[in-house]
């Protein structure tokens, strides 16, 4: 983890009303307590106001936070699908950012409010216009957003092969690409079944005042490239340090169990297997890792090369 990385981890960690010694932020970040020292004595000097008392820790002081906003709910679900985006286009810093907000908003909607923006997420592409350098094609392409957030009905106007148009009404259910082509998918009032319509055989589309609502959970997939899935971690903490446990901002935490020994299983999602792997050595034996395998063999190939290096007593040639 870079000091660009770690600095909004701490901050993260920070909060005006409680004071987070520096063993908790090295524990949670998975770096040792003298990058902690030497990370806040930075960010002190770069101008951050960060508060510190011996023996007690360090916080933020209040006013250095954001005010709280009152979000409307189509304001927060339209600031999911962009968190969401932006997680996939970023990495780093910006990526755990990303996902924090997303999570941190995803948190206070409703039930059915975290449905209707999860399966948005599935069949609003967020593309850049520059992508096509067509506009006619982008002006189409923003109509079926529009129509896909607010649930529409389309009439779309198609050219024929005999010169002549026809007309079809459509309520979107999402867009999808094959190769470079950008298709509609939705329910098709006149054929009274799912069709797919192509953009490029459409002259033009009208927004309707008719309103419809999507199948529940639908999310359109796209024949392009998938994003590589996220791998699983499965660790489980001795029962002693369970209730200190803390997890860095960037790792996705799906599922937290105590067992009735009184240990901790923890279940994380991960791009790379190697983010964790400083966090959990600093647990030491405190931490066992159940799975991935080749994990398991990357923590018990470190733990013997620290080991070997205690074999004979140190020289001032080490």
């Amino acid at each position: 983890m870079t000091p660009s990385e770690r600095w909004p981890a701490i901050l993260l960690q920070l909060a005006p009303d409680t004071w987070t010694r520096a063993t908790d932020l090295a524990r949670a970040l998975g770096i040792s307590e003298r990058t902690v020292y030497r990370d806040v004595q930075a960010m002190v000097e770069a101008g951050i106001p960060l508060q510190g008392v011996p023996g007690k820790g360090y916080r933020l002081p209040e006013e250095y936070l954001l005010a709280p906003i009152q979000l409307t709910t189509d304001e927060a679900i339209m600031l999911v699908l962009g968190s969401a985006y932006a997680a996939q286009k970023f990495s780093g810093r910006y990526q755990a950012a990303a996902r924090a907000a997303q999570h941190k908003i995803e948190d206070v909607l409703s039930a059915e409010d975290r449905e209707r923006a999860l399966s948005l997420q599935g069949s609003v592409p967020l593309v850049s216009p520059s992508v096509f350098g067509d506009s006619t094609e982008e002006g189409l392409l923003h109509q079926v957003r529009h129509a896909l957030v607010e649930e529409r009905t389309l009439v779309a106007t198609l050219a024929g092969s005999d010169g002549e148009s026809t007309t079809r009404t459509i309520d979107p259910y999402g867009l999808v690409q094959q190769g470079t082509t950008w298709h509609i998918v939705g329910y098709g009032h006149d054929q009274d079944r799912v069709v797919h319509l192509r953009l490029p055989s459409i002259e033009s589309l009208t927004l309707t005042e008719q309103t419809f609502e999507r199948p529940p959970s639908y999310g359109a997939a796209t024949d392009g490239p998938a994003d590589e899935p996220r791998r699983r971690v499965r660790v489980v903490f001795a029962a002693e340090v369970a209730a200190s446990v803390q997890v860095a901002p960037s790792f996705d935490v799906t599922s937290r169990e105590h067992l009735a020994d009184g240990r901790l299983l923890l279940t994380l999602r991960v791009d790379h297997e190697l983010e964790v792997m400083p966090w959990l050595l600093s647990w030491g034996a405190h931490a066992q890792v159940l799975e991935p395998r080749a994990l398991r063999e990357r923590i018990a190939a470190e733990a013997h090369a620290v080991a070997d290096q205690y074999e004979s007593a140190p020289t001032l040639l080490d």
